[in-house]
């Protein structure tokens, strides 16, 4: 059976308390059915954390802070089918925000923002 592995990022890392974990998934599982999976293991806290809602041209839209093999789910040009991309053996998910460093110059202050994950 596949495994694939999981990293957790900001917000979601306080809810699972382990920065990763390994995951055996049934063949032809899409990456729709494994958030659900996590979301069932981790609870609806884990849920809202995951996925970003609101109201887009008047329209509904969730959408999840998700990156399958280092790419967002969302891009189409890596992942067409997006959230019903099926996974396969190895595939690695990071779930919550991304949050880099760098310098920021403030009213003339400099500061270092340090790396977070």
């Amino acid at each position: 059976m596949p495994a694939v592995t999981c990293k957790y990022f900001t917000t979601v890392l306080s809810i699972t308390n382990k920065e990763q974990e390994t995951f055996t998934i049934k063949a032809g599982t899409t990456v729709e059915d494994f958030i659900e999976e996590v979301i069932k293991k981790y609870g609806a806290k884990f849920g809202q954390h995951v996925y970003a809602e609101g109201i887009l041209d008047g329209k509904p839209y969730k959408t999840p802070n998700l990156y399958l093999n280092k790419s967002r789910i969302q891009w189409v040009l890596d992942y067409p089918d997006g959230l019903k991309t099926k996974l396969k053996d190895g595939d690695l998910l990071w779930f919550g925000l991304i949050i880099g460093g760098g310098t920021v110059n403030v009213s003339g202050c400099m500061f270092q923002v340090q790396r977070y994950n």
